[in-house]
């Protein structure tokens, strides 16, 4: 789950057109451990869900197999 986790939060990040300063800004943490964050915390995966207008399924990459190409 780490590396799709990784891939799914690029991808979101990017489809909102954020930088990560400002996704960071966004959620309240800092631009260097959002650039570090591979396990997030329950409450963190809901604000970045949030942020990005998609599921937490989705960024973990937890669902059917057509929603892998998504």
């Amino acid at each position: 789950y780490k590396q799709i986790f990784a891939e799914r939060l690029l991808k979101a990040r990017k489809d909102a057109n954020m930088t990560q300063r400002e996704a960071a800004e966004r959620i309240n943490i800092g631009q260097p451990k959002m650039s570090k964050l591979q396990e997030p915390d329950i409450e963190m995966l809901g604000q970045l869900a949030e942020l990005y207008e998609v599921s937490t399924d989705w960024l973990l990459g937890i669902g059917k197999k057509k929603d892998k190409e998504q």
